[in-house]
């Protein structure tokens, strides 16, 4: 039998405190347009990703460094927007 002085290690272990700095790189991409896209991100380490967004919907996402978000419209018309232009400010 386990004696009543006895605790539990996993209960006493201390929880860790979120990090903000682990979160910095936190985008965000909305569909401003009327049309469905597709947005797809493009990086060096080729970690590639495809989303479809409907008009007016908003995409939260944690790129690479120096990633790009390749906009796809209609037709094939593409466009690049750098990431760091999306990048989510988390002042508190």
């Amino acid at each position: 039998m386990n004696s009543p002085t006895t605790s539990n290690p996993t209960a006493s272990a201390p929880k860790p405190s979120p990090n903000i700095s682990n979160f910095q790189s936190l985008c965000c991409y909305t569909n401003h347009t009327s049309h469905i896209q597709i947005i797809r991100l493009v990086n060096k380490t080729h970690t590639n990703w495809q989303r479809v967004i409907f008009p007016g919907e908003r995409f939260l996402f944690e790129p690479d460094s120096e990633s790009n978000l390749e906009l796809l419209v209609n037709e094939g018309i593409s466009s690049l927007v750098n990431c760091q232009k999306l990048l989510v400010n988390l002042s508190v």
